[in-house]
């Protein structure tokens, strides 16, 4: 494209980054790429309103939020009777990805079939197009005919794809089940806000132990997420008891809210009903460090979590962890025997093992350090920005010259937009 004097006009390349739903996580690593990949104008396109937790996060102007789905919570994006409406939003998604000149796309997930619209109509106008979510290769578990049908779906998904981008290794395993080859998979992996949470001062600590009543010379093992089925947390209050009589300087916190609360509360004897704490859904990432940093473990129980951003804060924050086998952020952030300890999903014994062993007064300050020593090497394999780039190099959108200076130095390219035609199909 020329200018006015006759020499050619350097244009950021936009890249859409199409996402379901508002939530702190997304925004700061949205955040990251605006500000550490300048080569590229990102767009940040949520298809949904409503996400699965109650956050009210407002998307900042910096990630360029382009808002569908008003209304619509992602907890009914599969939902068989919205399928048309979905296809018929990724058509729209369509033609705004048109309308702007977009030269990549990144879509996470491929579960509506909006997303799958858009990834083929990717496809056949030679658009990079990226998968990026927390897929687990150790939660793929379909039946017969479900497996037959994900097969073919999911490998056609991976075929038309530029390349896939994983959190973590299990991510990767599943990819590769699924037809990817090891040079189209990226680490992408969606991280805590490391600033904010390094950032939180003593005060902030001292103002959360008293807004929840918690004994400021107590140690504390935490839970956080959603109280539902899946998370197990009625596993961890089982295993609780079975510890409590020996380590009388313990306590255990529960920040979260969902539909078990009140059956999950029945379950705590009434002689450690004085011992267990329950905060309840906190909208406020800053105050959730704070505890994060009143706490000694943090334990996550699960029979099912794809990733779990939670288990990145706990080693952020410098607390040993305990998680099941599944999880797939454990599996990258938490070694046996040195930051804490994985066990068998659904295994009482072995996860009150892991407690009793965790919660010993002669190896809980070892733990504890450890977890920022594996976080710092794993930060150093796995940067999502560094990820993104590679991805957007690789495809061609920017330069390989490009390591994060100034988009003044030259690291734009030229496009013709009207080189992406034809309407959604």
């Amino acid at each position: 494209m020329s200018g006015i004097d006759g020499k050619q006009e350097v244009v950021t390349p936009t890249v859409a980054i199409i996402a379901n739903a508002v939530t702190p996580y997304r925004v700061h690593l949205h955040q990251r790429f605006a500000r550490e990949i300048p080569e590229v104008a990102i767009k940040t396109i949520f298809t949904h309103d409503i996400s699965n937790s109650p956050w009210a996060p407002s998307p900042p102007q910096e990630i360029s939020p382009v808002m569908f789905g008003r209304g619509e919570s992602c907890d009914a994006q599969t939902d068989p009777r919205r399928a048309l409406h979905e296809w018929h939003k990724g058509g729209q998604i369509i033609d705004y990805l048109r309308s702007q000149g977009v030269r990549a796309v990144v879509t996470n997930g491929y579960n509506d079939l909006g997303r799958l619209r858009i990834i083929r109509w990717c496809g056949r106008h030679n658009l990079p197009v990226f998968i990026w979510g927390d897929a687990n290769a150790l939660l793929d578990r379909p039946g017969p005919v479900k497996a037959l049908i994900k097969k073919a779906v999911v490998s056609q998904v991976v075929r038309i794809c530029t390349g896939v981008m994983v959190c973590g290794q299990r991510g990767r395993e599943f990819f590769l089940r699924y037809g990817a080859t090891p040079e189209r998979i990226y680490y992408v992996p969606v991280e805590a806000d490391y600033d904010q949470i390094n950032q939180v001062t003593p005060q902030q600590v001292a103002d959360a132990l008293r807004r929840f009543n918690l004994p400021p010379a107590r140690r504390r093992i935490i839970y956080s997420g959603r109280l539902v089925r899946e998370k197990r947390i009625d596993l961890l209050l089982n295993a609780f008891q079975q510890i409590a009589p020996k380590r009388l300087e313990w306590d255990l916190v529960i920040v979260g809210d969902g539909p078990l609360r009140t059956q999950l509360q029945g379950m705590v004897p009434r002689e450690l009903t004085a011992r267990v704490f329950w905060t309840g859904f906190l909208d406020n990432q800053p105050l959730v460090s704070a505890l994060y940093r009143a706490g000694d473990v943090l334990v996550l129980p699960s029979d099912f979590d794809q990733w779990a951003v939670v288990i990145i804060e706990a080693a952020a924050a410098g607390l040993a962890i305990v998680a099941s086998a599944v999880v797939g952020a454990a599996v990258e952030l938490v070694r046996d025997g040195v930051n804490g300890f994985t066990f068998v999903p659904g295994d009482l014994q072995q996860l009150t093992r892991c407690l009793r062993d965790v919660t010993d007064p002669e190896r809980i300050a070892v733990f504890k350090a450890s977890s920022l020593r594996v976080l710092a090497e794993w930060r150093q394999r796995a940067d999502p920005v560094k990820g993104l780039r590679q991805a957007l190099i690789d495809s061609g959108v920017i330069s390989g010259a490009g390591t994060g200076g100034a988009a003044a130095d030259g690291a734009g390219i030229v496009v013709d937009p009207s080189a992406i035609t034809g309407r959604a199909t």
